[in-house]
């Protein structure tokens, strides 16, 4: 048989005719020679057996490639003359020492730095000639780029450039270092290729940015004997590079100067004529496939035309078998050098196919190439081929944009999306390739535009903010603009995920592509997830991923993500309901390894909850789960005391498991009790409604891991131009105002004007103007930033995928709810999630400050939160304190909003009455803080001068206070630090505040058990605060130039907002409620106002007069203290007067008794007319020093207007008092000076609370004083009335009752109480029965 056509058909030359024309030759000149003897003729090609013919080829190939050699000798030649000046091996990369801080690749190239500046050379240097090397980011921070001789010692202080023989450029601060600095070049940008050129023979180094020369930085090098130059490279802390020395080629490559390391010629000639061989048989192999199917589907032939067709087509196919075998024998040798894989390979392939026709052509060339690569070559060889390919399409794929032309990106994307479209190629780049240092990630994230471009698309005059003002409707067209441009590569993004998750691709032996994808998606975002752990940096250097990702990276990855998650849904699961199967939580189907439950741990719930799992699953599906539970637990254990030892965790191997193979045994899994469950990947197609759902579970945890965090760095962006609009405004304002009084000046120019005054004014105009250009500027700066972030990063579509997944998210929770006990087996993420959901969706997501009033969009999720907020405030099936905070942060970002609070008040009166009654329990043993500052919510806004959270200016250019939205402090993780640090406008409610009113009204325990706990938290707040004042006042004056530490300034800030927090809630609660502290027929109610009464006045003696530690710590003007001023505590606590005698003062205008109120008040010992004088800044009433102020323990005959009985204090005018005097305070105080914050009308009621108390103090008759011995020990104040048994010890009833309401033993001895009598034998209190006698019982007995 001859092979001689098909020889043609691979290797397009037939050398077998000219073979049998030599052969004829030789026969015809044997035919006429005179020979006694006739040699053997040659034999035919027809008549070589097919081995033979194979030998004749296989010869051909080698002198082919011997010919190759010969031509390409002068090249080489020629090469090695121009790179003479060259000395070391001739793979160049980077020289590292393994025991530094830098991470290298295996190639050595790729570097990313561990310690805080690492500096690393490459393995060879050069001392004449012209020669250049490329960098590409991985990150824009601090690197300093360039050449350095083997002469420079480096260290963590010193890089390159900061010898005497290295020169650098550090494109983050624009600069070039060589000993000093200088500005020059460009800011770099992640992705750009910096190209570094060294001329040594004429002394330049010259820097290029994506190919455009940024200019010669260095022009007199240092030179001498011994000195040659080394690429170098000083890396900061995190930051990461990939270097090509010419081991691949150059994306810019500059005319005249050669690579460090030297172009492969020989291997690119062999390689490009293997690929032409390699090409035809693909192409013939595609043909045959293409011939096989169509046969499929017609008509089957005879038995003996089949027969006969199988035998030719075995023996073609053998014959093309032996050609591949001895084309990729050779293809091995040339193919695993970088250089050839990426000029050749990829470029042969980018130029043979396109994503179009790839979808349309099943059997391709191309897919038949690949097919002959997995056939013929070892699995090893194929697989590094393919990582190569990658890497080169991600190179390409983010390298900077330039223009608006993203052609080249999608083309790498269309090249990567045709690899994939392989079987065999798309299950190995998932299982080994995607899903490592966020390859996948990459591909699916779209590069920002340059600033360059973003300013020829913006000029200043066209950019937009209320601030400057501008054409806002060319300014949002501008938007759309780039929306649009990058619209196409969105969609290529997602039909190239939605190629890797084909779930028809499963066999028998072999999983589907959907179930790999999920597998790896989620361990990857699991390992993403260890920064949100405690102790997350050992989390993150045990775990497989060796940096994190990039939040704009994550926040384009989980948005495609949920896209993709809402597509399946439509289109697999039209008629589910879109929720995750809250049977996958409990039979453990989808593995959350460090995540907990919300009720705990999951064997310890699977043990409580038996009963209930067998009552919905079956009897038999709970047996296997707790069998796979013993099993998985058995196989998974491992000896600890490596772990002791200090050995590497990565390094233990898995029982079950050879080490080094993809057991999965990473430190995730030893150090999770919970194991796995699917210790290996199952086989066969994924079931539809289990794989979407776990898709949708790992947009919840990815969203929570990492995609939540570019949307608080995009909300910075917004607030900090909310911040300059305001500022602008101001400076507008007082820009005018000025002008406007110096042209009222200049009329009279001519009485009063001279050069002086000239110059002064002008300079004014010159300031103001600089002052308003700054700000325009940097204004103009971040509306061309929020551009991309308005139509790419965070656009319409992607604020909906956000809703979308909130919405998804509530309705899984719902459902799991309506399970009873088993929405313990909830993951605690669901939950966790919902803050941070809540605050994207009514807040974050915003690009302006105003939008976040206007949520028709999420009007939906935003009620479906609410009702499940209230329903589930205080679930006991909620345990762990993750949660349980979570659910109070959720509340605070719906209150924090308008629109959220009246999603609250439209909720069900079940889920309304659960959530009052979770935040009026006592505050004791529970985060009472943030249940407090969720009731503020309802009440801010309705308060005494309580308008708004922000600390007021004395001055704010008018009445009103400038309209803002929320604000929120964040924490270094892109997350908020908790309500107590939420400033929102007010919206307060009066539904929840009757709710709240009826509450306390109807249930007289409770309401007594609730403020008294209010109370006592009150008392401890101010105490601790006023400690700390005078700690800090003490250290102050013992030393000069005094530091406090930043926790101790902290707490005491964290007191006095507790303390004011508060009060706030009291003023709340007595104004809802009067009848609490007023009705004296109710319970405990003499007891509740004298303690408020008490502790009123103890804050107002502290914080006004006389000045103390209060006034010097508010004088110290401390950063850190900044939230410690009088005009919060003081207006909190004026409103709890006001609220306790609003009656009195707006009907009793001529008081004509003491009522129990004002008695209450007036008798207390601290209160005096000047702290309420303080508020108004006008103190009338002469200030007695502390043993001058009547206190009820004195001697009767010292003191003959006390009351005995009753203790009522009438305070006199005395003559002859003595005056505290004390140093002038610097700050001083007023409510006049808060006029955005406090009405006229309220300060009216301040001088008319003042001028009712003076006229019921007059009242108060003058009596005599009862001796020392019969008042209360306790509170020395009032007379004893009350005795204990068995005891016998005696104290006034107040003083015991509120005793009895913290403790039951005597207050002295500490014995238990059994009973309280009075001093006439009546009950008020029995152990027993633990009922008090009402105080109106009292009375009347």
């Amino acid at each position: 048989m001859s092979i001689s056509k098909l020889f043609v058909k691979v290797f397009n030359e037939d050398i077998f005719e000219q073979l049998d024309q030599d052969n004829s030759d030789l026969e015809d000149d044997l035919e006429g020679a005179n020979c006694s003897t006739t040699p053997e003729k040659p034999a035919k090609v027809e008549d070589l057996s097919v081995t033979k013919q194979m030998v004749i080829v296989r010869s051909w190939l080698d002198d082919k490639f011997q010919q190759i050699q010969t031509d390409s000798n002068e090249e080489i030649r020629r090469l090695y003359t121009e790179t003479e000046a060259r000395i070391g091996p001739d793979l160049t990369i980077f020289d590292v020492d393994y025991t530094t801080t830098v991470r290298v690749s295996s190639d050595r190239l790729a570097l990313r730095s561990q310690g805080s500046f690492n500096t690393v050379r490459a393995n060879c240097c050069v001392y004449g000639g012209r020669w250049m090397y490329e960098i590409q980011l991985h990150t824009k921070g601090v690197m300093q780029i360039g050449w350095a001789s083997s002469q420079c010692q480096f260290n963590e202080n010193s890089g390159v450039g900061d010898t005497i023989h290295s020169y650098g450029y550090d494109g983050s601060k624009q600069q070039i270092w060589h000993i000093s600095t200088k500005k020059y070049g460009d800011k770099w940008q992640i992705g750009d290729i910096i190209g570094v050129t060294i001329d040594v023979d004429r002394e330049v180094i010259e820097y290029f940015r994506n190919g455009r020369s940024m200019g010669v930085a260095f022009n007199k090098l240092e030179k001498g004997p011994g000195l040659t130059f080394y690429a170098a490279i000083s890396l900061g802390y995190t930051q990461g590079v990939q270097a090509n020395f010419g081991n691949r080629p150059f994306v810019y490559p500059v005319n005249g100067f050669q690579p460090l390391m030297a172009r492969p010629i020989l291997k690119l000639r062999r390689a490009n004529l293997l690929m032409n061989y390699l090409i035809n048989l693909a192409n013939i192999f595609a043909k045959s496939n293409a011939q096989t199917n169509d046969q499929r589907t017609q008509e089957r032939p005879t038995v003996l035309s089949v027969s006969t067709n199988e035998a030719r087509v075995s023996t073609k196919k053998t014959v093309y078998c032996i050609f591949a075998t001895m084309l990729i024998e050779r293809f091995t040798n040339e193919i695993f050098d970088p250089y050839i894989i990426e000029d050749v390979l990829l470029t042969r392939m980018t130029y043979m196919t396109s994503l179009p026709t790839e979808k349309a052509t099943p059997n391709s060339v191309f897919q038949s190439l690949l097919s002959l690569f997995w056939n013929f070559m070892e699995g090893d060889e194929i697989k590094f081929v393919l990582r190569k390919l990658v890497n080169a399409l991600l190179a390409t794929f983010t390298h900077t944009i330039q223009g608006l032309d993203y052609e080249k990106h999608r083309q790498a994307l269309g090249m990567m999306h045709c690899l994939c479209l392989h079987q065999q190629t798309r299950k190995y780049l998932l299982e080994g390739k995607l899903f490592k240092k966020h390859c996948l990630a990459f591909f699916l994230y779209i590069n920002p535009l340059e600033f360059y471009i973003m300013e020829e698309l913006l000029p200043d005059y066209m950019a937009w903010t209320e601030g400057i003002d501008g054409p806002k409707d060319k300014y949002l067209s501008i938007v759309e603009k780039v929306r649009k441009v990058t619209d196409a590569l969105y969609v290529s993004q997602k039909d190239f995920l939605n190629t890797l998750m084909i779930n028809t691709d499963g066999s028998d032996n072999s999983p589907s592509s959907r179930m790999i994808f999920l597998n790896k998606m989620r361990r990857y975002v699991v390992d993403l997830s260890m920064e949100q752990r405690p102790f997350h940096a050992f989390f993150f250097m045990q775990s497989s991923i060796q940096h994190p990702l990039n939040p704009p990276v994550a926040l384009a990855f989980v948005c495609i993500l949920i896209d993709q998650c809402r597509t399946l849904f439509k289109e697999e699961l039209p008629s589910n309901t879109v929720e995750v199967n809250v049977d996958y939580f409990i039979d453990g189907s989808f593995d959350y390894m460090h995540f907990d439950r919300v009720a705990g741990v999951l064997s310890h719930l699977r043990k409580v909850h038996r009963a209930d799992i067998d009552e919905r699953l079956g009897p038999a599906r709970t047996q296997q789960i707790y069998d796979d539970e013993r099993n998985t637990m058995r196989v998974n254990e491992v000896d600890t005391t490596l772990y002791l030892l200090g050995e590497n965790i990565n390094n233990v191997p898995v029982i079950g498991h050879t080490q080094g193979g993809n057991s999965g045994g990473t430190f995730t899994h030893f150090l999770n009790p919970r194991a796995s469950q699917n210790t290996e990947t199952s086989f066969g197609n994924v079931d539809s409604a289990k794989g979407v759902c776990e898709l949708l579970d790992i947009c919840v945890i990815f969203y929570y891991s990492a995609g939540h965090k570019y949307i608080v760095k995009i909300a910075s962006v917004r607030d900090e131009i909310a911040a300059l609009n305001d500022v602008l405004k101001e400076t507008k304002y007082y820009r005018e105002d000025i002008e406007r009084k110096l042209v009222a000046l200049e009329q009279h120019a001519n009485v009063c004007m001279n050069e002086s005054h000239q110059h002064v004014m002008a300079e004014l105009r010159s300031k103001f103007s600089q002052r308003q250009n700054v700000f325009a500027s940097r204004s103009i700066s971040l509306a061309r930033k929020q551009i991309w972030l308005r139509g790419v990063a965070l656009n319409g579509q992607k604020q909906s995928l956000i809703v979308w997944l909130l919405e998804r998210m509530l309705c899984t929770l719902t459902s799991a709810s309506s399970t009873g006990p088993l929405f313990s087996f909830v993951p605690e993420i669901y939950v966790n999630t919902l803050p941070i959901l809540l605050d994207a969706v009514m807040d974050f997501s915003h690009h302006d400050m105003n939008a976040q009033f206007d949520q028709t969009l999420a009007e939906c999720s935003i009620n479906a939160a609410a009702e499940f907020l209230g329903l589930h405030s205080a679930d006991a099936r909620i345990v762990l304190a993750s949660c349980k905070d979570s659910m109070l942060q959720a509340l605070g970002t719906l209150t924090c909003h308008k629109v959220g609070v009246r999603a609250l008040e439209r909720c069900s009166r079940r889920s309304q009455v659960a959530l009052v009654r979770a935040l009026l329990r006592p505050y004791e043993n529970r985060a009472w803080g943030q249940s407090n500052w969720l009731l503020l919510r309802f009440w801010m806004g309705e308060g005494y001068a309580y308008k708004d959270a922000r600390a007021p200016s004395v001055w704010q250019g008018g009445s009103l206070p400038l309209h803002q939205g929320l604000c929120r402090s964040r924490s270094k993780n892109e997350t908020h630090t908790g309500l107590l640090h939420n400033v929102a406008p007010a919206n307060p409610s009066k539904h929840f505040q009757r709710l709240i009113g009826t509450k306390l009204l109807e249930d007289e325990p409770f309401a007594t058990t609730f403020l008294n706990s209010v109370l006592s938290q009150l008392n401890w707040a101010f105490s601790e605060f006023i400690l700390l004042l005078q700690e800090i006042q003490n250290t102050a004056q013992r030393h000069e130039n005094t530091l406090f530490e930043p926790k101790q300034l902290k707490i005491c800030s964290m007191c006095f907002e507790l303390t004011v927090s508060l009060m706030r809630c009291l003023e709340m609660i007595i104004t809802i409620s009067p009848e609490i502290v007023t009705d004296a027929s109710r319970p405990n109610s003499d007891l509740l106002l004298n303690r408020i009464c008490q502790l009123i006045s103890q804050v107002l003696s502290r914080v006004t007069v006389p000045p103390g530690c209060f006034q010097f710590v508010v004088d110290m003007c401390s950063a850190d203290l900044n939230a410690v001023t009088h005009f919060p505590i003081i207006t909190a606590a004026v409103g709890i007067l006001l609220a306790l005698m609003r009656n009195e003062i707006t009907s009793d205008i001529t008081p004509q008794k003491v009522t129990r109120i004002s008695r209450a008040f007036l008798t207390d010992p601290s209160f005096q007319f000047a702290t309420l004088e303080f508020a108004l800044g006008e103190i009338r009433t002469p200030l007695l020093e502390q043993k001058n102020i009547p206190r009820g323990n004195f001697d009767p005959s010292t003191r003959a207007h006390i009351d005995p009985l009753t203790n009522n204090v009438r305070v006199p005018f005395p003559n002859n008092s003595k005056h505290i005097r004390a140093d002038p305070p610097i700050i001083k105080f007023a409510l006049n000076d808060f006029p955005s914050h406090v009405a006229i009308e309220e300060i009216e009621d301040v001088r008319r609370l003042i001028e009712n108390l003076r006229i019921k103090q007059t009242l108060l008759s003058d009596i005599t004083l009862p001796s020392e011995d019969s008042l209360c020990p306790i509170c020395c104040a009032k007379p004893i009335t009350a005795v204990f048994t068995p005891c016998k010890h005696q104290s006034c009833s107040d003083c015991i009752m509120q005793h009895m309401m913290n403790s039951k033993v005597c207050f002295y001895c500490k014995t238990t109480i059994q009973t309280i009598e009075t001093l006439d034998g009546t009950l008020i209190y029995s152990n027993e029965d633990g009922v008090q006698t009402p105080i109106s019982e009292r009375v009347e007995t």
